[in-house]
């Protein structure tokens, strides 16, 4: 019994690898075997886990890294940008400071040529009125002057008119006088002349 080979063991429950009541050397080895080959699972798997880990934290140093870099690239472009946008705000107001300036001088020399033509047209209404009114002046004097002649020779006839029926009758009167001077002379006697 003791030479003779082991029997081979039946799987049986209850943690035994056969059905015997104890653990047999075969059911033993065969534990230890087990063991030994989930311990060298767990070391490759806990090996692995490591690596994964050691990867994994390089990985995430790495990813610090280019977030710290992306960071400081975003700042210094944000930065930049502040500059360049506070550089193009200048110049924008500097062109719209001289655009203003060069509307306001167009402006101003649009309304000295209005203030100049509104002058010219007033001046020239101010001419033609003085025309207008000096031409009337004149048309009315000469219209008095015609006026006043005209009276004036309405007059001279009215008068020569009134004197001429009374200068006819003084000389009637005249000649009249004459001849009753003459009659009384030629009825006079001569003895009454000594007297």
């Amino acid at each position: 019994m003791q030479g003779g080979p082991l029997p081979a063991c039946q799987p049986a429950g209850m943690g035994h690898c056969c059905s015997k009541p104890y653990r047999c050397l075969q059911c033993l080895d065969h534990t230890n075997e087990s063991a030994l080959v989930k311990e060298k699972e767990l070391s490759i798997e806990l090996a692995n886990i490591r690596d994964e880990v050691a990867f994994n934290a390089a990985k995430c140093e790495k990813l610090q890294k280019e977030k710290e870099e992306l960071e400081l690239r975003f700042e210094e472009e944000l930065r930049r940008l502040g500059w360049q946008q506070q550089a193009e705000l200048q110049e924008l107001q500097e062109r719209l400071q001289l655009q203003f300036q060069v509307e306001t001088e167009r402006l101003q020399e649009e309304h000295q040529g209005q203030l100049l033509r509104i002058r010219c047209q007033h001046e020239e209404q101010v001419e033609d009125i003085t025309t207008s009114h000096e031409a009337a002046l004149l048309e009315m004097e000469n219209n008095h002057t015609v006026a006043i002649a005209i009276l004036q020779d309405d007059h001279d006839h009215k008068v020569q008119d009134c004197t001429g029926p009374l200068s006819a009758l003084g000389r009637r009167y005249e000649e009249s006088e004459a001849s009753v001077g003459d009659e009384e002379s030629a009825n006079t006697p001569a003895g009454k002349e000594d007297h």
